[in-house]
């Protein structure tokens, strides 16, 4: 043993080997969260009832947050969102179809990545301009921002409406503001 130590080249094998197993484990935890197949384990051992439990934490998300709109509204788009994208995710891992249509997925998918960061954007930009709370559906025509205010003045529209035109380009015909206590 101490001989295979004692070699460079063994040690840069061991190195090699040890960053490729936590390069695995990070790229499996990544896809993971990012696809939301986390699986409940305890003591090593996947629980029998995992998919029921999951339903109930969801349960229970949603029972907190039915006092407040803007947080049910976040939680639903994004629920929404993950399942289209597992769709397309799942018809493009057929390998029946076409490379059109395996392209125009990829754009699908991208779309919905560019969307996401489009509302996340916008609704961190108003809360900056000193709203309370918002929530923002960015779709291909239209824009919808939801702010948590009891009452819209015109500037503060105007200001909103810049922020949504500056973040998706969208014409402000498109762009929809309202209120919610």
């Amino acid at each position: 043993m101490k001989k295979f130590f004692k070699s460079i080249r063994s040690k840069q094998i061991l190195i090699a080997g040890l960053a490729v197993l936590v390069a695995v484990a990070g790229y499996y935890r990544w896809t993971a969260e990012r696809h939301g197949d986390a699986v409940a384990v305890m003591n090593d051992s996947v629980l029998e009832n995992s998919s029921e439990q999951i339903s109930k934490i969801e349960d229970n998300v949603l029972e907190e947050t039915d006092n407040d709109y803007f947080a049910r509204a976040r939680y639903e788009r994004d629920c929404a969102r993950s399942e289209a994208a597992e769709l397309i995710a799942a018809s493009t891992q057929d390998g029946e179809q076409s490379e059109q249509i395996a392209e125009k997925n990829a754009e699908k998918l991208e779309m919905y990545a560019k969307n996401m960061e489009d509302e996340t954007a916008i609704e961190n930009m108003v809360i900056a301009k000193g709203y309370l709370d918002c929530v923002a559906f960015v779709d291909r025509d239209s824009v919808r921002v939801v702010v948590k205010t009891d009452e819209l003045q015109a500037e503060g529209v105007a200001q909103i409406k810049d922020i949504v035109v500056e973040q998706t380009g969208a014409k402000t015909t498109q762009i929809k503001i309202s209120n919610k206590k």
